[in-house]
């Protein structure tokens, strides 16, 4: 079935899901869904969506999709990227962050487009966190 809009029938809350990895994605998806939800590609992988209550709504319309891991990479400006002179310059050289794939970026915005909600399912660890804040 295709996605409904926030003007749809249901007229019900969005919520995005967002996981560390594809397969825990279609596995949350599953469990939250009691295997009812339906499958489709999306700009950077599938995306599941169900309809079930959450939190104080009744119903509610869930799509569940992953990020592959992190969406942004920091790294040293061009000048300091050259490693010629003092390594220690580095501890106070600028950074740049930009996303490591702009599909995956243009993906979150597209998904989240009239959600109302946001649950990240990514890993209890510092990378997990890392991600938690990109996303």
């Amino acid at each position: 079935p295709a996605w409904q809009s926030p003007s749809a029938a249901l007229g019900s809350m969005q919520v995005l899901h967002v996981a560390e990895k594809a397969s825990l994605a279609a596995t949350i998806a599953a469990a939250l869904s009691h295997g009812s939800a339906s499958e489709r590609s999306g700009a950077c992988g599938p995306v599941h969506e169900w309809t079930a209550p959450f939190r104080q709504m009744k119903q509610a319309r869930h799509r569940a999709t992953a990020v592959r891991g992190h969406v942004y990479e920091l790294d040293f400006r061009t000048d300091s990227q050259s490693w010629v002179g003092d390594p220690e310059s580095l501890f106070d050289a600028d950074t740049m962050k930009q996303p490591r794939s702009g599909a995956v970026v243009n993906h979150l915005q597209q998904e989240a487009r009239g959600c109302v909600a946001l649950v990240l399912w990514l890993d209890c660890d510092r990378e997990g966190e890392n991600i938690c804040f990109e996303v």
